[in-house]
């Protein structure tokens, strides 16, 4: 039921807390749930059916889903083809393992899944082992300030290993995910995704890149804004194996006919990227995309002081698909950035900061590189910077009191 004004002091009745003495909250939750009216809800969902979603979002009117507790074998919240006006905050998301054999190919479910919808906001949740969140087709209007706002989130474990059986994942397959997956979500105005810190844990996640761009854009008045954000890790299922082709952000991405179609007017700045294996932020389509100001840190080794094979290169510019002879691909800037991307197994000082093939004369410069040899200490130097920048700008990631 959609909370009225009366019933705030009644929320929450399936969360059993302990009596004040500092103990963990045990928590009941209630079956999966469907909602067809606009209002708040609060409450604790979970699904034990891959094919269930928890959360069901099924009206057009504003929802609001706030200082809840949803868990699911498959997606936890889901709103299709309903124009949906959804916002999330203050809410912990678990995904449970699917339990079910390979040959389903089920893996760790959605944070958020939405089609065709018209406004999200997805503010200061806690998203564990899920595999992200994922927007498709933007039906939204700029005059009523319809957006995406993706803001102060923590994340950890962005997974898309595919279920073996009960409680195991498989040490080889999986599905690209994201942390932020944009797929058709054009001519947004306002869209922001910023603040939020997402760490992956090697050999307990699985993403492709943590933000992808895929055939998306904003306006040249209003551009896509992914700033200020620190993503740690992106690492194959193994990663031991060199063939990955994940990272930290894809500014553009997918190949397109038409310029209307392509991903563009996109602008990626102060983001802190640190040890995401094959790239750190990469353009390989689009237009109209500048990145800057960013810090891009890899030593080229796992946490365990394992070299990681598959690492590859900090930044890069280029035309994967070959759209420059569709005219889609033009006007790339990327500059005055810090870049520190270490290749271990190409010999001990070795670095690959940046690869520019495809950047336009003029449009690549002031990219500056850590001399030396990046290591291990340097990058948790990164995650202390990022803590001490949280404290100055006064922000706080993942979930507020509830």
């Amino acid at each position: 039921m959609p909370l009225g004004p009366r019933m705030l002091s009644f929320l929450l009745p399936s969360v059993l807390l302990a009596a004040s003495t500092g103990e963990a909250q045990t928590i009941r939750y209630d079956k999966p749930i469907v909602i067809r009216k606009g209002g708040t809800y609060r409450g604790n969902w979970q699904s034990l059916d891959p094919k269930v979603p928890a959360v069901t979002v099924a009206t057009s009117q504003r929802v609001i889903i706030e200082k809840s507790n949803i868990q699911s074998k498959g997606t936890l919240i889901y709103t299709a083809f309903t124009n949906a006006n959804l916002t999330i905050r203050n809410t912990r998301g678990v995904a449970l393992n699917p339990d079910r054999p390979l040959k389903e190919h089920r893996y760790p479910g959605r944070f958020l899944a939405a089609e065709e919808f018209k406004n999200i906001v997805v503010e200061n949740n806690e998203l564990i082992g899920t595999s992200g969140i994922y927007l498709r087709d933007y039906r939204g209007t700029a005059k009523l300030g319809e957006t995406v706002k993706i803001l102060r989130n923590k994340a950890r474990n962005i997974d898309g290993r595919y279920s073996v059986g009960v409680g195991r994942y498989s040490d080889k397959e999986y599905r690209l995910v994201q942390f932020v997956q944009f797929n058709a979500v054009r001519k947004i105005s306002g869209a922001e995704i910023a603040w939020n810190e997402v760490i992956n844990e090697p050999g307990k996640s699985r993403p492709e890149e943590n933000i992808n761009m895929y055939l998306s854009s904003g306006v040249p008045s209003s551009r896509i804004k992914i700033h200020d954000n620190y993503i740690q890790g992106a690492y194959a299922v193994n990663p031991r194996v060199n063939t990955y082709a994940g990272g930290g952000i894809n500014a553009a991405d997918g190949s397109a006919k038409t310029v209307a179609q392509a991903a563009g007017h996109i602008l990626v700045y102060r983001n802190q990227i640190v040890s995401t294996s094959n790239n750190g932020i990469a353009v390989s389509a689009g237009h109209d995309i500048e990145v800057y100001h960013n810090r891009v840190i890899s030593s080229g080794y796992l946490p365990s002081g394992a070299p990681i094979p598959a690492q590859n290169v900090g930044l890069y510019v280029w035309d994967a698909r070959g759209d420059k002879a569709r005219n889609t691909f033009f006007n790339i800037s990327v500059h005055d950035n810090l870049v520190g991307w270490s290749k271990p197994l190409s010999g001990r000082e070795a670095q690959n900061p940046t690869w520019f093939p495809d950047c336009e004369p003029g449009k690549c410069y002031g990219n500056r590189v850590v001399p030396g040899r990046v290591t291990l200490t340097m990058e948790r130097e990164e995650y202390t910077r990022w803590q001490n920048k949280l404290k100055s700008a006064g922000i706080k990631v993942g979930l507020l009191s509830k």
